[in-house]
């Protein structure tokens, strides 16, 4: 039978302490009632024991333990579970033991067959273990895993981290560890006296972190030992000195310290080192060698803030020589960083509901090779200001931006503009589905330039100044037609855009400086304004002409469509032959996509107009078929295009579960224009419910000037829950 009482004094020192891991042994301070229920009720009157046997659930407020029995001793002040011991917390996950034992004080306990399964999935068990009454919590034979037991697989999990005791300090927020073995199913493969690591519970704690290890032919084999020091809350260091078998060893460091206000951060290494080349052969003389990344952004209010970014480096190839590349990311900053090219810079911004506005000032350092510095601008000030202003409720929007860029080398023209331009722009449908989209366009340019050489390298350099006045209208129409069906729904748009831009009676005098590599694109084509930045101009008139459907069907299929093409009826060219726009007709672009869900393809293409040849064709595709997954991609640009890289390359990507636990995946991409593979990858990877294993190959075909070809084996071990060692990402 179930027997409900309100015996307080007998299962309140035992409910008390479910709130903590382990939790049969916490002072919980609740004044809430404990109901008991069991199967019988009874007091063993020869040793004044009360005692609740069968199913005994006893519950205070949001905690639960059941049992098989519960017996409270009054003259001892103890309180025993037995058989099948569990407590339930709102706050913590459940944990088990085969039995209890507690003093009335909540000062010390003891169970036996403990174990949890904790809120990061990871299961911890221990043959015994005991809370003392200092706080310190005891655990004999105890292991720990994220993976699933034997108990529920039918065979050792992966990994098992096992010590013979383990004491969890509370004075020291410390975990110390004594005869510590890791286990690889169920087999040990590595001992240590002694380890010790910072409670999990605790705030940030100093330690070492996971080492990574790589080998490259360039560098050899490296071990980097990372060592994290938590300054205070809100500031930490992290010292990883990496040493290599084939140079010097390589300092690296990262610091961050956070404000009420905003955040900064500056990672760096140094080493002193000669050069080296794709093999690891050392020449030269001996150098300081180094870099500085870095950044801070601080909020000034709700709608104003302020930053700066800092890159530098010693030389072109220190972060390609030691495979620092990944550290271009996360710096605060408004001019765009690639690996080409470092950037410093300090920044203001602001945003409201109707305008944005930055100040900024940058200077470059080149990584390519042989590329003069000199040439490269600082880049100070830079400002921009706009609005948007709604017109009523049909009348559009009106756009306003203020411009201006001063452009300073220590070679080369010295760059300054101011613009002031206003633009508007509405949207109106008509009762058919006609949309009319009509726009207008008005720009005031001032050009100071100095350093202008002349047409012979004996002519001295000169100066100009001038202004240009600039102005556009125009308005595109187009007839979303939407027909829906059984099987397919439909929508086809034929677009018209009809374009008419003043003369540009200057063009010849601006150097090009932010509208260069102009691509024709289904974005680009329909645009009002095709340059990208302010000193090209697209004058004369334009009829710009296309179309684009789209298909779903009813198995989920999708097809889409863009054809479109521009002809100039009047003005001068001014892109690119590249570009698409040279001639009086531009190209025809041309794109489709088609998705069968397990099959995608997608295709971007440019056809010159005359002979029908393809001057861009960008392919990709996706699919899988059982357990094979391939990307295969396809690029080409005609000859008249200016690029950094090769004109003709194609990607391959695949890869294929070989089993429930391992897979198999190999890359490569080849110049075609060249005739070689750039990067080739091939590797091995094991997952299962608590471990992932990574093996990789890379082989890298590029030359950076000393540094040519050069070949990597990665191994990369994550132990879910613990941590990852080996190679970095």
């Amino acid at each position: 039978m179930a027997v409900r009482a309100g015996l307080a004094s007998l299962a309140a020192l035992f409910l008390a302490g479910t709130a903590a891991v382990p939790a049969f042994a916490q002072e919980s301070g609740d004044d809430e009632p404990v109901y008991i229920e069991a199967d019988t009720m009874s007091e063993d009157r020869g040793s004044g024991a009360y005692i609740a046997r069968g199913n005994v659930e006893a519950r205070q407020g949001d905690r639960t333990v059941t049992a098989d029995e519960l017996e409270y001793r009054p003259e001892t002040g103890r309180v025993i579970a037995r058989g099948n011991v569990t407590i339930y917390s709102a706050d913590a996950p459940p944990q088990y033991a085969d039995e209890v034992e507690l003093d009335d004080q909540m000062g010390s306990g003891i169970a036996t067959g403990f174990s949890t399964l904790m809120e990061n999935n990871g299961r911890a068990a221990a043959a015994h273990a005991v809370r003392r009454s200092n706080g310190t919590l005891e655990l004999r034979d105890a292991y720990y895993t994220a993976c699933q037991l034997c108990s529920e697989t039918g065979h050792e999990p992966t990994w098992r981290l096992r010590a013979q005791r383990v004491v969890q300090d509370t004075d020291d927020q410390m975990i110390y560890y004594e005869n510590v073995r890791f286990e690889a199913l169920g087999v040990p493969v590595f001992y240590a006296p002694a380890f010790a690591h910072p409670d999990p519970s605790s705030a940030r704690r100093s330690g070492f972190l996971f080492p990574t290890v790589s080998v490259s032919s360039r560098l050899g084999i490296g071990y980097q030992q990372p060592y994290y020091w938590a300054i205070s809350p809100y500031q930490d260091f992290t010292f990883s000195p990496r040493v290599m078998t084939n140079v010097r060893p390589l300092l690296i460091g990262e610091y961050r310290k956070r404000f009420y206000s905003g955040r900064l951060g500056f990672e760096g290494s140094i080493t002193y080192e000669r050069e080296i080349d794709g093999d690891g052969n050392r020449f030269g003389e001996d150098a300081l060698r180094y870099h500085l990344f870095g950044g801070g952004e601080f909020e000034i209010s709700d709608q104003w803030d302020w930053g700066f970014g800092v890159q530098v480096a010693s030389d072109d190839l220190h972060i390609r020589r030691y495979d620092l590349n990944e550290l271009y990311q996360d710096y605060p900053g408004l001019v765009e960083t690639n690996a080409g090219r470092l950037t410093s810079q300090l920044f203001l911004q602001g945003q409201g509901q109707n305008y944005y506005a930055e100040v900024a000032g940058a200077a470059f350092q080149s990584l390519i090779v042989g590329e003069n510095d000199d040439l490269l601008p600082v880049a100070a000030p830079m400002a921009d200001y706009r609005t948007t202003t709604q017109l009523g409720e049909n009348g559009g929007f009106l756009r306003t931006r203020l411009n201006t860029i001063s452009l300073t080398r220590d070679a080369g023209i010295d760059y300054r503009r101011a613009s002031a331009q206003a633009d508007w722009s509405a949207r109106w449908i008509a009762p058919q589905g006609l949309v009319l989209e009509p726009f207008a366009f008005a720009r005031a340019d001032y050009y100071a330039l100095e350093d202008i050489p002349g047409a012979t390298p004996a002519d001295p350099l000169t100066s100009d100044s001038f202004g240009r006045f600039l102005g556009m209208a125009g308005a595109e129409l187009s007839w979303p037609l939407y027909r829906p069906g059984q099987s397919v729904d439909s929508i086809i748009e034929p677009v018209i855009q009809v374009v008419a831009a003043s003369d540009d009676d200057h063009a010849g005098r601006i150097p090009n400086e932010d509208s260069q590599n102009v691509d024709l694109t289904e974005s680009v084509i329909f645009a009002s304004n095709r340059s990208p930045g302010y000193d090209l101009w697209e004058e004369g008139v334009r009829v710009t002409f296309g179309g684009r459907y789209n298909a779903t069907f009813s198995n989920g299929y999708e097809f889409s469509a863009f054809v479109g093409q521009s002809r100039r009826l009047d003005g001068d060219p001014v892109f690119d032959a590249g570009s698409g726009l040279r001639g009086d007709d531009s190209d025809i672009v041309a794109d489709f996509g088609v998705d069968l869900n397990s099959f995608i393809v997608n295709a971007n293409s440019r056809i010159d107009p005359e002979s029908g040849s393809i001057n861009r064709l960008n392919l990709s595709t996706y699919g899988t078929i059982g357990p094979v997954t391939t990307i295969l991609s396809y690029s080409r640009f005609d000859d008249s295009q200016v690029l950094p890289g090769p004109r003709e390359e194609a990607y391959l990507a695949l890869s294929t579960r070989l089993t429930d636990n391992w897979s198999f995946g190999y890359s490569v991409t080849r110049d075609l224009e060249a005739g070689v593979s750039r990067l080739q990858t091939a590797g091995f990877t094991y997952r299962d419910y608590c471990t992932e294993l990574g093996i990789l190959y890379a082989r890298e075909n590029y030359s950076y000037g000393i540094l040519g070809p050069s070949e990597s084996i990665q191994i990369r071990l994550t132990l879910f829950t613990l941590g990852s060692v080996g190679s970095e990402d």
